[in-house]
């Protein structure tokens, strides 16, 4: 029963260090960029002079860009190296970031939290395929399900945490203290518990690491293209991306101009979409029976069809009153009830879209070009985040209301559930044959 290898997981070092690594490391990255997000709207931080709406979306790019950078590099590594020791590396080397950070936070200093917040990205380009790679590695194919809706739902929780703490914290008189010692703490905290991992060999000791990172992305992708198996479930954890970085995008927009509800409003949609995607991922986990689970891929792709149709259809037409709703107007309006039934309910078939096509893409990577081709992935999906809101700003260009972004998920979500199902009909056909 799944629910008894969950809790079997959570206690062997094959698999709890790495939760550890991962979830505190998730929790660290958005305390450390929310805090730098919020000094900058609310107290003014800056390099050279730069106005908040251009220092938000600079950090955001300084933090995403070394994942396109090095993420051909990484999955070379990944293959080349022990992947618990480089991982224990990683967390190690969190601590001496984190320590930066505190400084910067502490003497204000902009300039040194952007170099930290381009290490951390270069530091989350090595982490992501060395513990992707270690899974399928470390565990057995029955456990791959289980094994990502556990780590999948607490990161979920992490990045809101994070979010949160930096939110409540750093503007504070003793704010950038408090935020810094968290930052070591869970730096420290996370190396220890990546010191207690056990070893996952490296596939491919002798491998030449070629550090050509135009070339090598382009081989990494094209690895990842010709492995048609990984491929597919890959672009569907890709499409998840760009379509969450879609919707997270033009959430504030919708609450404003079509619901007619503020901030506090938004961060409400933020924290359902966060309880959802979990509610979804452990589902997955605790209903799965150690096989591929397509079937909850499909289940989740009918959600994600149904309730974000369901918000641009009840939506349209709607005018938002003159003044913006706070929090306890909007929820005990009972015309919004569906809306956040139906965010919820989406954020649920989310997580039970994705969990399975993470385990089917570890799972089914060749153990000679797995941390290259799970390195693959990771560019799909940073370059899939990226064309998400790209694509919402072409919408709005065309003149197309807000809620279409719903339809375009909605139309999305469509044609990866028919795709993934019939996949799992030809499947099913050739068990049968």
């Amino acid at each position: 029963m799944s629910l008894k290898l969950a809790v079997s997981l959570m206690g062997q070092r094959r698999y709890l260090p790495m939760w550890i690594g991962q979830v505190f490391g998730a929790f660290n990255d958005n305390l450390f960029r929310w805090s730098l997000v919020v000094l900058a709207t609310y107290q003014g931080l800056t390099v050279f002079d730069l106005p908040p709406e251009q220092m938000t979306p600079i950090a955001a790019t300084i933090f995403t860009l070394p994942i396109f950078l090095f993420s051909a590099v990484a999955g070379q590594v990944a293959d080349r190296f022990d992947r618990t020791m480089i991982m224990r590396v990683l967390k190690f080397a969190e601590i001496f970031l984190m320590t930066a950070a505190a400084v910067g936070f502490i003497f204000e200093r902009p300039f040194v939290l952007l170099c930290v917040l381009f290490l951390m990205g270069v530091q989350t380009a090595f982490f992501i395929p060395a513990r992707t790679s270690a899974m399928p590695t470390l565990l057995q194919p029955s456990e791959l399900v289980t094994a990502n809706a556990l780590m999948s739902g607490p990161i979920n929780v992490a990045i809101l945490a994070g979010a949160i703490g930096a939110t409540l914290l750093i503007t504070q008189v003793w704010g950038p203290y408090v935020v810094g010692a968290i930052l070591v703490s869970m730096a420290v905290l996370g190396w220890l518990g990546m010191r207690q991992g056990v070893p996952a060999p490296a596939w491919d000791p002798t491998l030449k690491i070629r550090a050509n990172i135009v070339v090598e992305t382009g081989r990494i992708l094209a690895f990842l293209w010709r492995a048609r198996d990984v491929f597919r479930p890959a672009a569907g954890v890709a499409w998840f991306w760009m379509m969450s970085a879609a919707v997270l995008t033009v959430l504030p927009l919708f609450a404003r101009n079509v619901l007619g509800a503020d901030e506090s409003v938004v961060a409400v949609f933020q924290v359902l979409f966060t309880l959802g995607a979990v509610t979804g991922a452990l589902a997955c986990g605790a209903l799965n029976r150690g096989e591929d689970a397509l079937i909850f891929t499909v289940v989740g792709a009918a959600g994600l069809v149904i309730f974000p149709a369901d918000i641009a259809l009840y939506t349209a037409g709607w005018t938002p009153a003159g003044e913006l709703a706070g929090v306890g107007a909007f929820v005990n309006d009972p015309a919004n009830r569906r809306i956040l039934i139906d965010l919820f309910m989406a954020a649920v078939s989310g997580g039970l879209f994705l969990v399975p096509l993470q385990a089917m893409t570890q799972r089914r990577a060749d153990p000679e070009r797995r941390g290259r081709l799970l390195a693959a992935s990771g560019v799909l999906n940073g370059a899939a985040a990226t064309l998400g809101p790209f694509v919402l700003f072409v919408l709005a260009r065309t003149g197309l209301p807000v809620h279409a972004a719903f339809v375009f998920v909605s139309a999305g979500s469509l044609a990866a559930g028919l795709f993934f199902a019939w996949r799992m009909i030809v499947r099913a056909r050739e068990a049968a044959a």
